[in-house]
């Protein structure tokens, strides 16, 4: 199991967390899509998130998968480009694809995931907003 210290394992630091947030098991479960069964065996120790999981939950919290995995004591805040190494390159640099962010299947506004019809409106809202100026870049081809 992950975590080497009894008192300060995964599943007590993903509860301390949603604990902090005021949220049910019920109510995390439903943001992570997955079962409430499932978050509590997580707390108890019983089971182990996928790797996807894992930095999903990471993500919802904004902390490290370090911290969950009780590798480091600080719940830094700031976890993205260097957890979500190669899911969060496009946010990385100072410059950042939108297309290529709204292909991500873990896209959040906040704490909230979009689902894939979300994620396909606002890509057809970009699309049509991008046509509307395409003029001024036609020389360009659309993955530049």
């Amino acid at each position: 199991m992950w975590g080497e210290n009894a008192m300060d394992t995964f599943g007590d630091r993903l509860r301390s967390l949603r604990l902090q947030q005021n949220l049910r098991q019920q109510d995390l479960a439903k943001h992570l899509r997955i079962s409430k069964s499932t978050v509590g065996m997580y707390e108890r120790g019983e089971r182990e998130p996928s790797l996807s999981t894992l930095h999903q939950i990471a993500g919802f919290f904004h902390v490290s998968t370090d911290y969950l995995l009780a590798r480091k004591d600080s719940d830094s805040s700031n976890a993205s480009a260097t957890d979500h190494e190669g899911k969060d390159a496009a946010c990385a640099k100072k410059s950042c694809n939108l297309k290529e962010i709204l292909e991500k299947d873990d896209l959040y506004w906040g704490k909230v995931p979009f689902t894939n019809k979300e994620r396909s409106a606002v890509r057809e809202l970009m699309q049509t907003m991008v046509s509307e100026r395409s003029s001024k870049y036609a020389g360009r081809s659309e993955d530049e």
